[in-house]
């Protein structure tokens, strides 16, 4: 949101790699694109493109900078936009919620039992300053920055904001003051 247009027209491009392999694929003969699911992707492929008036030949860049927007890789686009210090702590380990991982499974869906295996552990946890003060910090940001776009930035909207910044920062250094690690469970 901070970068000009041509920033701009790459992030919308590299979102297309895949759309592009799925325009591949059909063209090597591909048999799932004769199912009805096939044909439904493959449309809304092509109509996509269509709307922002694009072909396969449009995307030299992008293969060229391996679909990583402006060549960069998204810890370098983090370390520009935040802090690059901050990136493992925060983002790294944040993003293992999503896409999983073995140290995110024993903090939150395993079990140590005394024999050294592990069970599931089938309970909810509530939400965690962790993760929600670090979300409001990165969000913030690019919040009022749209609003700024949309012209909906106003001095309610600032001082709210601004309040919602003073908490999220009061409620992580007082967790981080009291906090003296996990409650076992298992």
């Amino acid at each position: 949101m901070t970068n000009g247009p041509e920033v701009t027209e790459d992030y919308r491009k590299c979102s297309y790699k895949d759309r592009l392999r799925i325009l591949r694929d059909l063209e090597s003969g591909s048999a799932f694109y004769e199912t009805k699911a096939g044909k439904r992707l493959l449309a809304s492929v092509r109509e996509k493109m269509a709307l922002e008036q694009l072909t396969p030949q449009d995307f030299a860049i992008r293969k060229k900078n391996r679909w990583k927007i402006q060549g960069k890789s998204f810890y370098d686009i983090f370390s520009e936009v935040e802090h690059a210090d901050l990136y493992a702590a925060t983002y790294g380990m944040m993003s293992e919620s999503i896409h999983g991982s073995w140290n995110e499974s024993l903090d939150w869906c395993l079990a140590r039992n005394e024999d050294g295996t592990f069970s599931t552990y089938p309970f909810d946890h509530p939400a965690d300053v962790r993760f929600i003060c670090p979300t409001l910090k990165f969000t913030n940001k690019p919040f009022r920055l749209w609003l700024q776009r949309i012209d909906a930035y106003d001095d309610n909207l600032r001082g709210v904001l601004d309040w919602i910044e003073r908490v999220n920062l009061a409620l992580f250094r007082k967790f981080d003051d009291l906090y003296d690690g996990p409650p076992a469970h298992g």
